[in-house]
């Protein structure tokens, strides 16, 4: 190795023992950072606070619209059909008394013109028995008297008065005036008219089709009043008053999401099912919506068989407070937050929970507030901080 380069190498290798030296220096002279205690943690929450004037408890429930008053319209003679009013379409609406369908009607008039005339003949009849009657009391009367010279002679019997001939007559007219009121009956019968003011469900005739007596040609529900059955808890009744309106039942919200947006229909509770479900042990709650089928403003008519939300609605019981489901904790505990935000687990009676009402009768106070957040560790007299506040 030449001197130059061992040199260049003792040079080197001083550089990197002072550089290590003046290393060790500054580690062993430098000062520590003191320790800081970071400040506690407050997680944010949101609070529902109780107020003085409750929210009415509402009990949900579901079920299918149906009308109060339903019917087949049925053929009551037989005949081919002649018209169809343009409102026997499924969907459209008729008025009682409209005629809908009409049957070719020759020959129940030309059965009711031979009613007529047999009535007149039972007439003629009857008119010629009675005088035949009254001539033989004439004669029987003039013959006793001959025989008798005093006239006191017996009673004659039925048959020499002619009164079985003149029963037979007043029976017959009987009979020709019953065939033609039914002779009538059957005319007017091949007019179908509807029964009351409703709307179509089904129709399955056109001119030419012939039908038979008993045959079915559509179907006509009312449009006065809607049903729907409603399968209700057991417990829940306590919450629902039954009856007509004036009895004291409160209003009821039927609501639907129709055409892209949600409508609401009013309603009420008229009565209990006829039966509790076996299954399901629920008991059915039927409520009627006035007047549903027809269109009001923005709000189009229900529709039969339509899926609809049905909301009952009460006040809740004196002294007790409703709130979100989401404040109830599990073992009936709720979190409330002090005005110092301390949160303090408290116990409370509980009237009735569902999925987004809890009815509290004991343990909450007005103007207190209750926790309706999430949190996943919890402890009684934590600290938290309500959203909104510093």
């Amino acid at each position: 190795m030449s001197p130059k380069t061992l040199r260049s190498l003792l040079g080197a290798a001083a550089i990197v023992v002072v550089g290590l030296l003046v290393t060790v220096i500054l580690i062993k002279t430098a000062s520590r950072p003191e320790r800081q205690v970071p400040p506690p943690s407050r997680p944010v929450v949101a609070v529902y606070e109780v107020a003085a004037d409750q929210e009415p408890v509402r009990i949900r429930g579901f079920g299918s619209v149906r009308a109060k008053r339903s019917v087949e319209l049925v053929a009551e003679v037989r005949g081919r059909v002649v018209m169809v009013s343009p409102r026997l379409e499924p969907g459209a609406y008729v008025s009682a008394g409209e005629v809908l369908l009409r049957l070719d009607d020759t020959d129940y008039a030309l059965a009711a013109a031979q009613a007529r005339a047999n009535v007149a003949q039972a007439e003629v009849t009857l008119a010629q028995a009675q005088e035949e009657a009254q001539v033989a009391r004439r004669e029987w009367e003039q013959l006793g008297a001959a025989a008798d010279g005093d006239g006191a002679a017996g009673e004659p019997g039925p048959l020499v008065l002619r009164l079985p001939q003149l029963n037979l007559a007043r029976a017959n007219l009987d009979a020709a005036r019953a065939a033609l009121r039914q002779a009538e009956v059957n005319l007017s019968r091949c007019a179908l008219t509807a029964p009351f003011d409703g709307r179509v469900r089904q129709a399955d005739l056109d001119v030419g089709d012939f039908v038979a007596a008993g045959a079915a040609v559509g179907s006509v529900y009312a449009t006065d009043l809607a049903e729907v059955t409603v399968p209700v808890a057991d417990a829940d009744l306590a919450w629902i008053t039954v009856g007509s309106q004036g009895d004291g039942a409160h209003p009821v919200e039927v609501g639907a999401d129709f055409a892209g947006a949600r409508h609401v229909w009013p309603g009420r509770a008229v009565r209990l099912g006829g039966a509790i479900d076996a299954r399901s042990r629920q008991v059915p709650v039927i409520v009627e919506i006035p007047d549903p089928y027809r269109g009001e403003g923005g709000r189009p008519a229900l529709t039969e068989g339509m899926f609809v939300e049905v909301l009952f609605s009460c006040p809740p019981p004196a002294g007790a407070m409703v709130i979100p489901r989401t404040a109830l904790r599990p073992d009936d505990i709720v979190w409330v937050v002090g005005a110092d935000g301390k949160l303090s687990l408290r116990q409370v009676a509980v009237a009735r929970a569902d999925i987004a009402q809890a009815v509290i009768t004991g343990g909450l106070a007005v103007g207190e507030r209750v926790c309706v957040s999430a949190l996943q560790y919890v402890t009684d007299g934590m600290e938290v901080r309500v959203g909104g506040d510093r």
